[in-house]
């Protein structure tokens, strides 16, 4: 009995401090996006061999990959930062209505970015309740916007019918620098059991807290719900320019893992919908009156180690994006509100509105492979590669400008160093090459609107088995 005592108190002491770490980190943490709202993978050898390993846990963040590997990975804590490097920008071509017949006329402009350095740090720790199950905390940063343009123009009247004229207005959208900010932090809370031999167990509960931003986009107030309502007569409040609104929500994940013979080994995870509550300063933007949760997503993979030191994996991952109103409901939808121009009835469709218009994205299939090779007791290299399904079909350009994650690839190496006390250094590197695509302007199909993007990711950890 004072022995079990004593685990308990272990556990809930481990836990407790790491908890106090965590707090911490949640303060400085920064996102990224890498498969659309999704980072490639999680813990610095995960993202090495391109996100694949579900079935193969390696250290502490596996339990952020798969919560079943809790019990694999138990005694383990990891610590890490990743520096996230996104390049995006976006052309528009000369018009030959600028702005005169109800159009909206961007530029023509040429915008690069505002290419910042984001840093991301990240924690997990598993501790071991008994022999045959262990609980886990990890934080880090799920996924991220951060895209702002400086500078360019567009041309519109800025009262659709009114008094007003024509006119030529500094910014992308006509209301000086736009930009557009999301950050997610997500803690999670892992209770793994091994029920048999061979296969584990994990359940987890997701805590989330998101930080949404937009700005420089005021001049969309006539697409808005509320002036399509009032016909212009009452003000478009929460739209662009409102600073930091945060939302908390919360989900669950639960994970399987079999080790199904000394060679091979079987993942599989899945993530519900996290509902996150309202950001009521951009109800006026985002559809449901603000609203914007985190998508499901689905992850099974296998792992073949045919030798101590080189082991396989393949993964893939199922990103639910149309289950996210936010993120599914498309230009074509915003195009029926009755002030988009083309004859629409349905105020639900206006920006703002239940079934507003957002981002256009389709659901994604992401495929994994990487592999490992411990090329002495010290020294372990490890590579893979990603592919996915683009979310953003070319008509959704537009749409899209302030949010162009177009990558397709990750090409990702890694190098893992083990010091003589047994904890590990980690280093990953990812890169995603360009991606573009233009289509036509929907308020001024006389020109072309272009976006492209393109990311690197590097990061570095440090792991250590306390027991």
């Amino acid at each position: 009995m004072k022995q079990q005592i004593c685990n308990k108190k272990s556990v809930f002491g481990s836990i407790s401090s790491s908890l106090i770490l965590l707090a911490g980190l949640a303060l400085a943490g920064n996102a990224l996006a890498n498969n659309a709202m999704n980072s490639h993978g999680y813990g610095t050898k995960n993202k090495a061999m391109g996100g694949a390993g579900i079935a193969f846990p390696r250290d502490a963040a596996a339990v952020i990959n798969n919560p079943a590997t809790a019990m694999a990975v138990a005694g383990k804590m990891q610590a890490g930062l990743s520096v996230y490097h996104p390049r995006q920008n976006y052309f528009s071509t000369e018009s030959e209505n600028n702005g005169e017949n109800g159009t909206f006329t961007i530029g023509p402009n040429d915008i690069t970015g505002d290419r910042k350095y984001l840093l991301q740090p990240y924690f997990a720790q598993s501790v071991p309740i008994n022999d045959i199950s262990a609980v886990a905390v990890s934080l880090y940063t799920r996924a991220g916007m951060n895209t702002l343009y400086k500078g360019g123009t567009a041309t519109f009247d800025p009262d659709l019918d009114g008094p007003e004229p024509v006119g030529t207005f500094p910014g992308t959208f006509g209301d000086g620098n736009a930009s557009y900010k999301m950050y997610q932090t997500l803690l999670d809370m892992t209770y793994a059991r091994q029920v048999s031999e061979k296969i584990s167990l994990g359940l987890t509960a997701v805590l989330a807290a998101q930080k949404f931003r937009a700005d420089g986009i005021q001049s969309l107030a006539p697409l808005t719900r509320t002036w399509a309502l009032h016909d212009g007569a009452v003000e478009v409040k929460n739209l662009s320019g409102n600073k930091n609104d945060w939302t908390f929500g919360a989900g669950v994940k639960v994970g399987f893992h079999a080790q199904f013979t000394k060679t091979m080994s079987f993942g599989l995870m899945y993530q519900s919908k996290i509902f996150m509550g309202k950001h009521d300063n951009y109800a006026d933007l985002l559809p449901s009156y603000g609203s914007f949760d985190i998508p499901a997503n689905l992850k099974v993979g296998f792992t073949w180690q045919p030798l101590d030191v080189l082991a396989f994996s393949l993964d893939m991952e199922r990103i639910f994006n149309s289950g996210v109103d936010a993120l599914d409901n498309s230009l074509d939808d915003l195009l029926e509100c009755p002030t988009a121009g083309y004859g629409g009835t349905d105020l639900s469709k206006c920006l703002g509105g239940q079934n507003g218009g957002g981002l256009g994205w389709d659901s994604t299939n992401v495929y994994k492979i990487g592999g490992s090779w411990s090329v002495t007791p010290k020294w372990m290299l490890l590579a893979g590669f990603s592919i996915t399904d683009q979310p953003i079909s070319v008509d959704q350009s537009l749409n899209n400008m302030l949010t162009p994650f177009l990558a397709e690839a990750h090409y990702t190496l890694g190098l893992t160093y083990t010091l003589d006390s047994g904890a590990d250094i980690n280093f990953s590197a990812a890169y995603s090459e360009e991606e573009s695509q233009g289509y036509p302007n929907a308020f001024d199909p006389s020109q072309i609107v272009k976006i492209e993007s393109d990311q690197f990711d590097f990061e570095i950890s440090y792991s250590y088995r306390f027991r």
